[in-house]
């Protein structure tokens, strides 16, 4: 825990939804930083919008959530309005923004997510340090150079770099399915039509956008150009995307790597577990239940063994969509996998160290996923997919195994690996290693903002 301060810090933490209308990875990670500096003895609040077209009438403009004080402010806009997401217009609540920002007189505006529409973006960074305050922003997602939020292209890791045309055929690929055939054509032609002015006279509409995929992939490239004007210090969670920031024009002195942990764990829970492991091997999934995850690979892979040389436990939210439907669907009969539902956050360290191993078959670049953490921190090592995030995390043949991603043949074969050789998973455990605690994420945030504030 960090000590109490006598020079206390005002603190604003700034993000797009909060505790409890959303309970995600992103506002725990908030809500325990603030709890542990307010515990301190800093000021802390968060500011979020309120988005009049999502909840009408129920704007709170203050409220308390577990004793930490969180401020709405108003925003009116069209979360559709084809001028704002294209940055033509501004958004409408920026003056209300200003005002809290008058009011509660933060020192440090922390800054966890930003949009390019309504809800906190850009603009309201160029507030933030207007005001005087210093203005940090912690990077949860690839968003700020991946228009897609995956870095995935072609079926190969992406390096990050943001390229007008290849991000537009990717994005037109990837968001709006179309075939390679189609999409490369498409970037083609809107490069032609942008270049040529034909774009700017477009009526606003979906074909707009279409046609305008382009400059938006400039538009990314020239905000994190301008972000890195206005931010003091951008927070990368992974070493990987720092790579991936410098790759794309970002001074290294904007930038600090904190890594990820575990928020709900306050001390060092490891405890490998040292029992024999056995056929059936017991693998678990935890997460949610979305073709990014992977599943169908997991599923896949299962159909080639019987359930007394693995089984899998699946914990994830039932959801009402055409993939959990199939994921269902191509499991029925095999005994081998078992349907959990949806687990308690503050449960699945313990579930976690029921297994032999996790499995993570992820399709996408994650940034630096939790769960990873959370196995490690119940003593059992991972098997992943071979994206970025996960392979930051898994070192291959020593704590886990990767696989190469969206390739289920070569998950089936690491999974026969070790039911062949079950005593390497208990070897994986030994050389597990305790997992870093929040309050450590604590503590380095103390140190950037005494850095950027220069009272260290």
């Amino acid at each position: 825990m960090l000590r109490a301060r006598s020079n206390p810090m005002k603190i604003v933490h700034c993000v797009n939804q909060y505790m409890p209308l959303h309970m995600a990875g992103t506002e725990v990670y908030i809500h325990a930083l603030a709890a542990m500096q307010k515990a301190a003895g800093h000021e802390v609040n968060v500011i979020t919008p309120h988005i009049e077209h999502y909840r009408p009438g129920q704007q709170r403009e203050y409220y308390e959530y577990e004793g930490l004080g969180v401020y709405e402010y108003l925003e009116t806009a069209d979360p559709y309005n084809r001028d704002i997401i294209s940055a033509k217009k501004k958004p409408e609540g920026l003056a209300n923004f200003q005002n809290l920002l008058t009011l509660l007189q933060p020192g440090i505006i922390h800054f966890h997510e930003l949009n390019r529409s309504i809800g906190l973006g850009i603009e309201h960074v160029k507030l933030a340090k207007l005001s005087g305050a210093k203005v940090i922003l912690t990077m949860h997602l690839s968003f700020y150079t991946c228009n897609t939020n995956t870095l995935i292209r072609n079926n190969k890791l992406c390096s990050g770099k943001i390229r007008e045309y290849a991000c537009s055929v990717c994005t037109y690929k990837t968001i709006f399915k179309l075939h390679s055939i189609l999409a490369v054509p498409a970037a083609a032609a809107s490069l032609v039509a942008q270049r040529t002015g034909f774009t700017a006279l477009l009526p606003t509409g979906k074909i707009t956008t279409l046609v305008s995929m382009p400059a938006t992939i400039n538009r990314i490239k020239k905000e994190l150009m301008e972000l890195a004007t206005q931010v003091d210090r951008f927070v990368s969670i992974s070493n990987w995307y720092k790579a991936i920031l410098l790759d794309n024009g970002v001074p290294e002195k904007k930038i600090t790597v904190i890594e990820q942990a575990l928020a709900t764990v306050t001390k060092n829970v490891f405890s490998p577990v040292s029992r024999p492991v056995a056929l059936p091997l017991k693998m678990v999934f935890i997460g949610r239940i979305q073709p990014q995850k992977g599943i169908h690979l997991l599923i896949e892979a299962l159909s080639h063994f019987t359930p007394g040389q693995v089984c899998v436990d699946i914990y994830g939210k039932p959801e009402d969509t055409v993939y959990y439907k199939k994921c269902i669907h191509d499991s029925l009969g095999m005994a081998s996998i078992r349907w959990k539902g949806l687990i308690a956050r503050e449960e699945v360290v313990e579930t976690l160290s029921r297994y032999d191993l996790l499995c993570l078959p992820s399709t996408f670049s994650e940034m630096s996923p939790l769960v990873i953490q959370e196995a490690f921190a119940a003593g059992i090592p991972v098997l992943a997919s071979g994206v970025y995030g996960n392979a930051e995390q898994v070192s291959d043949g020593h704590n886990g195994w990767l696989f190469t991603f969206n390739d289920s043949g070569d998950l089936k074969k690491k999974i026969q690996q070790l039911v062949d050789e079950p005593g390497k998973i208990l070897m994986a455990k030994k050389n597990g290693k305790p997992v870093k605690t929040f309050a450590a994420v604590a503590g380095e945030y103390e140190k950037l903002y005494k850095e950027v504030t220069g009272s260290i």
